[in-house]
């Protein structure tokens, strides 16, 4: 499934092969061109972000603001585009330069201190590629779960960008061993950033998500519950003056307690509320062009 308009093989290369040869300035300000184009002619992306900012907002978003916010969505995430593929392109030192803070980190070094494990459960939301590079800069033990891209071009190009910068990629699938190798890295004491937002294998479970019936992955729950490793909401946002920062926020306190189906949906709504509240407060870096009630089936 095709997840946005420049969700293909030619544009990933364009934007790397422009991020590798053009001054960062240039590289942004084509960011901005191609945003702005995208914005006026994909009237399908443009009305999905606006479907789900209605539900996001409810009463407090009216046409105009969600038309106002829908816009820098597409100018924020042509930002994330260049940056995405810029960043593993730079050394270390200049790197940090696009980072700022990294708030909540005594979260994860509690979590670690307990010996079983962290993972770190992100949406669409921020740059939530950057939260591998921002891990790896403070030398933490990150794998990133990750599912494969509609191409296999586009899924080597994005997959050597990640383990350019250190990243170990676990990739998954619909087989029940995929958690396999995520336990094992847990069982290290290791680090997994998932996502948890978007069911694309198909296999997940409702939750209520701004009124809405969604479905969400029920992987990052499953796995926190089984590992015993602290399941962290985790976000790196857009900031002043180009830099991004990190939010790592309390563990989920989850539900053990009752049958299997009950607690699973009870952790899963916890999720969600988190999300809900992430969202809200950001909600021109929520990268979803697809309305949060379709199913995002490969």
């Amino acid at each position: 499934m095709r997840r946005h308009v420049l969700d293909t093989p030619v544009s990933y290369y364009a934007i790397y092969l422009a991020a590798r040869y053009l001054p960062v300035p240039v590289c942004h300000a084509l960011g901005r061109a191609v945003a702005m184009i995208v914005y006026t002619f994909s009237t399908g992306d443009r009305r999905g972000f606006a479907y789900n900012l209605s539900r996001a907002l409810g009463p407090n978003g009216g046409h105009r603001k969600i038309r106002t916010l829908t816009r820098r969505m597409f100018l924020n995430y042509g930002r994330y585009m260049v940056d995405y593929f810029l960043l593993p392109q730079l050394p270390p030192s200049e790197v940090r330069r696009f980072f700022g803070d990294l708030r909540g980190e005594h979260h994860l070094k509690e979590a670690l201190d307990r010996g079983r494990g962290a993972i770190l459960l992100s949406a669409h939301v921020g740059n939530w590629e950057f939260g591998g590079t921002m891990m790896r800069l403070e030398d933490y033990p990150l794998a990133v779960v990750a599912m494969s891209h509609n191409t296999r071009v586009t899924n080597g190009l994005v997959n050597r960008l990640r383990k350019g910068k250190g990243i170990e990629v676990i990739e998954v699938d619909r087989s029940p061993f995929s958690s396999l190798k995520i336990l094992k890295h847990l069982r290290r004491n290791g680090v997994v950033a998932m996502i948890g937002d978007r069911d694309f294998l198909g296999t997940g479970k409702a939750v209520t998500f701004f009124g809405e019936t969604v479905y969400f992955p029920v992987g990052p729950v499953l796995l926190a519950m089984k590992s015993g490793a602290a399941l962290i909401p985790a976000f790196v946002l857009q900031g002043n003056k180009g830099r991004y920062f990190g939010v790592l926020e309390a563990p989920i306190d989850l539900c053990h307690e009752g049958d299997r189906a009950t607690v699973l949906r009870k952790n899963l709504r916890k999720t969600a509320r988190v999300f809900e509240r992430t969202i809200r407060a950001y909600p021109d870096q929520w990268y979803c062009p697809r309305p949060i009630t379709e199913r995002a089936l490969p």
